[in-house]
């Protein structure tokens, strides 16, 4: 079993904390805000693919690790 997050087809990337959530047509166009921090999101294929980036070297949290 893999702890690495589950892959979707796309990724949105915080411009200010670069926190990575799924790619949605609100986050992509700035009518979602970033949970962690209010700022914007990008989801421009150049900023999906770093926020995929991002996903596959994260480590799991304590949350996940509690989990398992």
């Amino acid at each position: 079993m893999s702890a690495s997050p589950e892959q979707t087809d796309g990724y949105v990337l915080c411009q200010d904390c670069s926190h990575v959530e799924p790619y949605t047509s609100e986050r992509h166009h700035g009518r979602e805000n970033c949970p962690k921090c209010g700022g914007s999101f990008c989801g421009c294929n150049a900023c999906s693919e770093l926020a995929r980036l991002a996903l596959q070297f994260q480590e799991p949290s304590d949350e996940q690790e509690a989990g398992e």
